[in-house]
């Protein structure tokens, strides 16, 4: 398994208070930047804010993982950055596991998970403008294994090979990805 839909209890009442949040958050960044990057991590001190002005996200988290998120970023897609992600993995990082969180427009694009078509296919390394690195493939030396639409809460294993393909053009596409305390246990019980 490459992926775990979540059942999330009071999906949709928490999702009423997430998404305005998060919209006005990354608006507000990306003002404040004057760029929109493909993946922005969220600092301490913001994630701290985040935990006192929407405790409905954590609690959810806390409730349904046993677990409480330590690391926290949006991935953001419009037309200006849709270049800026190939297939890849996320294993540079050695971490398995990520919850993604749809905020708008996840019904968007579909994620798509890879095999490659040969064990020893090469990998490059590929850097966005955040900082963040990953393996990339050539998709001719790939193929489709399994998709899945953002449209609940997910769990994925970022180590396998990845990527997004847009299916209507209902952009931007925001997301929230979230390491987890426990995401060993978590990949344990899920993957």
């Amino acid at each position: 398994m490459y992926y775990k839909k979540l059942d999330i209890d009071d999906f949709k009442k928490t999702q009423d208070k997430i998404v305005p949040y998060v919209i006005d958050f990354v608006t507000q960044d990306i003002k404040e930047s004057e760029e929109k990057i493909f993946f922005n991590f969220i600092s301490d001190e913001d994630l701290e804010k985040f935990k006192q002005d929407i405790p409905e996200l954590f609690e959810c988290i806390k409730e349904k993982l046993d677990s409480e998120i330590i690391l926290m970023s949006y991935i953001y897609v419009d037309d200006f950055n849709m270049n800026e992600f190939p297939i890849h993995s996320d294993n540079i990082l050695k971490k398995r596991t990520r919850l993604n969180w749809p905020i708008l427009n996840g019904e968007s694009a579909a994620t798509i998970i890879y095999e490659k078509i040969r064990e020893d296919i090469p990998s490059v390394i590929h850097s966005y403008k955040s900082g963040v690195t990953g393996h990339a493939y050539n998709s001719n030396d790939c193929y489709e294994i399994d998709r899945y639409i953002l449209d609940t809460p997910t769990l994925m294993n970022v180590q396998q090979i990845h990527g997004i393909e847009i299916l209507d053009h209902k952009l931007p596409r925001i997301l929230l990805t979230m390491r987890l305390s426990n995401e060993e246990e978590v990949y344990q019980k899920y993957f």
